[in-house]
């Protein structure tokens, strides 16, 4: 990146700001792959979100934990059925789902926290009925 590129000119400030009133009090749901959590640059999403807040947009952060999954499965040397919660999932695969959507969730929070954001979590699981016979 050129030096240019960080520079934020008035004008372009001006050009953002328009659309803080078309937005406020509006409800942004933002779906992150786990991928994105556990990047370097995660916390600037975090900064993002709070910058969001400040202008009274609330916002709803969905995570994924595929890559999450896969790490622990490498780690614990097993096999998993399906890391991105598309197919059958077997008992190992749950287990490893449940303990990374844990560790994200956790991270999450502790991120919004040292933000300044109040922040929930729930408990939600996707799913989907076998309709094999």
């Amino acid at each position: 990146m050129t030096s240019d590129e960080h520079n934020i000119k008035p004008t372009d400030l001006r050009g953002i700001l328009k659309y803080v009133p078309m937005f406020r009090d509006h409800v942004f749901v933002l779906a992150i792959d786990g991928s994105l959590v556990a990047h370097e640059n995660f916390q600037n999403v975090l900064l993002d979100i709070a910058v969001l807040r400040s202008l009274n947009i609330k916002v709803v952060l969905v995570h994924g934990v595929g890559q999450q999954i896969e790490a622990l499965a490498k780690q614990k040397e097993t096999t998993i059925s399906d890391p991105h919660g598309e197919l059958e999932t077997d008992a190992v695969t749950l287990e490893l789902a449940t303990e990374a959507a844990a560790m994200v969730s956790l991270e999450v929070m502790q991120g919004l926290t040292r933000n300044g954001l109040r922040c929930a979590t729930c408990n939600g699981v996707r799913s989907k009925e076998d309709r094999d016979p």
